[in-house]
């Protein structure tokens, strides 16, 4: 598993934690490095300064811009509401459009899309897999012309 691809988990995880917890993202991100840093816990390879700071870009990219991010994902929802995704189903799109679009370089559409459907596979269920890529896929299309 890439670096990248750690990155994007440990973010979606630190803001879920901030949805349910409370406390700030950086306070969750802070937590978070930590965890992955303590040999005796063994839950994983730390991540290193250079990824990180990408981390903190992304998660910055997605806070700055979410009135945006939230309205594009609201219009991209055929027959369905933002208010009616789960939690973990709306911050991956919310991190796949800062990513694919806020962010500075931006990643390509089809990374994001691949990488934002595996998160939803891990965290949630096919069927979310599917939500997200078609709502992905009709942004990025959007974003084409």
């Amino acid at each position: 598993m890439g670096s990248r691809n750690r990155g994007r988990k440990a973010l979606l995880q630190a803001r879920f934690a901030a949805e349910i917890n409370g406390r700030s993202l950086s306070v969750n991100l802070e937590s978070l490095r930590r965890l992955l840093a303590d040999p005796e816990l063994g839950i994983g390879v730390p991540l290193d300064e250079e990824d990180w700071n990408w981390i903190a870009s992304l998660a910055e990219s997605v806070q700055d811009n979410l009135p945006e991010i939230r309205e594009s994902i609201g219009k991209a929802l055929e027959n369905w509401t933002l208010d009616r995704l789960s939690i973990v189903a709306r911050l991956i799109l919310e991190q796949a459009l800062g990513e694919m679009i806020y962010q500075h370089p931006p990643t390509p559409a089809a990374v994001v899309i691949d990488e934002s459907i595996e998160l939803a596979r891990m965290f949630e269920t096919d069927e979310v897999a599917g939500l997200v890529n078609g709502v992905l896929d009709s942004i990025s299309a959007g974003q084409r012309k």
